[in-house]
């Protein structure tokens, strides 16, 4: 196990080395970071000319990409164009955000989706196999930005016009109430139940889909020859086994979560990774979307190398050589 965790992080050096070089070609080519100071008046060429050679920008963009490479190795993730906050501060000030709003969603996708396509997978053509099925296939076709502002309307302004009691529209405290959990869990429902929506649609489609082929398998005909009970195959042998599928989409889905939520953040207004490289994408602001693409990277080879662990533990027949 160990010298395969040593090969594999070897292996991801030159990986995050090309990743963080192609974003950042794509990244520079994307805007001017001089378009911000372009409606000011009070800045004058020279000023221009100045801050172009204080940033480097005058320089090839081989030679902007190594400066940018060599902070980073430094521990340097930049300052904002923007803000001149540090990159680093400003991703851990929105990381908790999006963690809190990431865990509530994928905790309700996991307790709807696991048990709902695997006994759609045991129970197939039943009532409730097409049900689950068609509300899937219903789930994952509406964007998620529609759903958010369906539900804005809905449980926001349309109960509040009723007299009912409503959830908040956005944001992720009242700023005319104190701070309590209480608020924090009313404006986290709409967001994190709209986030979990297309996430459980897809995992219920996976499982049932790993739970039939398990289903299938020559193995389980095997357990039942053996005398074996429905109830005891189900769960030794067809729920585990129909989990492995369930790991590769987990572990993938967890990063791409961090910069996929900018939609479901940016409708609710909730302050989070995802608001944040929609806001700085707009101004130029690389330093910042350098810094959450190179942050995303890490997680996604990361969580790679956690789902190939992963695997060794859910099913004997694989193992990490």
């Amino acid at each position: 196990m160990g010298a395969y965790l040593t090969r594999r992080i070897l292996q991801a050096i030159p990986l995050i080395f090309l990743i963080s070089m192609f974003s950042f070609f794509l990244i520079r080519a994307s805007g001017d970071p001089m378009s911000m100071y372009g409606q000011s008046t009070s800045i004058s060429a020279e000023d221009r000319d100045r801050i172009i050679k204080a940033y480097g920008w005058d320089k090839p963009i081989i030679v902007q990409y190594f400066y940018w490479l060599r902070d980073m190795l430094q521990g340097d993730m930049g300052t904002s164009l923007y803000t001149f906050q540090p990159v680093s501060e400003m991703i851990l000030q929105r990381l908790p955000n999006t963690l809190i709003l990431m865990g509530t969603a994928f905790t309700l996708t996991l307790l709807i989706a696991i048990p709902t396509g695997l006994y759609a997978a045991v129970h197939q053509y039943s009532i409730f196999d097409h049900f689950s099925t068609g509300c899937s296939f219903i789930a994952f076709a509406f964007p998620t930005f529609w759903l958010g502002l369906i539900a804005i309307m809905l449980f926001s302004v349309k109960l509040q016009q009723w007299g009912l009691p409503y959830l908040p529209a956005g944001g992720m405290y009242d700023l005319a109430k104190e701070k309590s959990f209480i608020e924090l869990i009313k404006h986290l429902l709409l967001p994190a139940s709209i986030l979990a929506v297309t996430s459980t649609a897809s995992y219920i489609r996976y499982l049932r889909s790993s739970g039939l082929d398990v289903i299938r398998s020559d193995y389980i005909r095997t357990a039942y020859s053996k005398g074996l009970s429905k109830n005891t195959v189900n769960w030794r042998h067809v729920f585990r086994n129909a989990m492995i599928p369930l790991v590769t989409l987990i572990t993938m889905d967890i990063p791409l979560q961090f910069s996929g939520a900018l939609i479901t953040e940016q409708v609710f207004a909730w302050p989070g990774m995802g608001r944040l490289f929609v806001d700085h994408a707009a101004r130029a602001d690389y330093p910042v979307l350098m810094g959450l693409v190179f942050f995303i990277s890490i997680l996604v080879i990361f969580f790679n190398l956690v789902a190939d662990i992963v695997y060794g533990f859910i099913d004997p027949r694989i193992r990490v050589s």
